[in-house]
């Protein structure tokens, strides 16, 4: 098990953990789902208007739509999944660098053997922190 390091500017040999509950997120998926807030106002590292979590979903894993009031970057780093941007669908792996608006529906399915590893960024446009008050939620399909 690894020991967390981390200073002011860095964070090192973290774990990544379940979510018991988030939002209207139902169990199955968050006992598939596993994140570090690495940089924000939940992070190792203190930021008001920026946040940087490693995240994994494992193999077959859907993560169906939802939203959020804030934009969002993933970069995936390994596995692969098939992935619906608003009215977009296209493959997502290693490499793929992807770009949410706010409040765009997005889901994704994990299609690879190995779980989907990624570092998903989230920021306050305009450094408006209201954007962090209200999570992500499952939209209704």
């Amino acid at each position: 098990m690894p020991n967390e390091k981390k200073g002011n500017y860095y964070i090192k040999d973290y774990e990544l953990q379940t979510f018991p509950s988030y939002s209207n997120y139902p169990q199955e998926l968050l006992k598939a789902m596993y994140s570090k807030p690495l940089i924000g106002r939940d992070g190792g590292i203190a930021a008001k208007d920026i946040a940087a979590t490693a995240f994994m979903l494992e193999p077959g894993t859907y993560y169906g739509a939802h939203a959020h009031l804030r934009p969002e970057l993933y970069i995936i780093l390994s596995g692969s999944a098939e992935c619906e941007w608003g009215n977009e669908t296209f493959t997502a792996e290693a490499g793929t660098v992807t770009y949410c608006p706010p409040s765009m529906s997005h889901a994704m399915r994990v299609t690879s053997e190995e779980p989907l590893r990624a570092i998903i960024i989230n920021w306050a446009p305009g450094g408006d922190e209201k954007v962090w008050e209200t999570g992500a939620y499952m939209l209704e399909d």
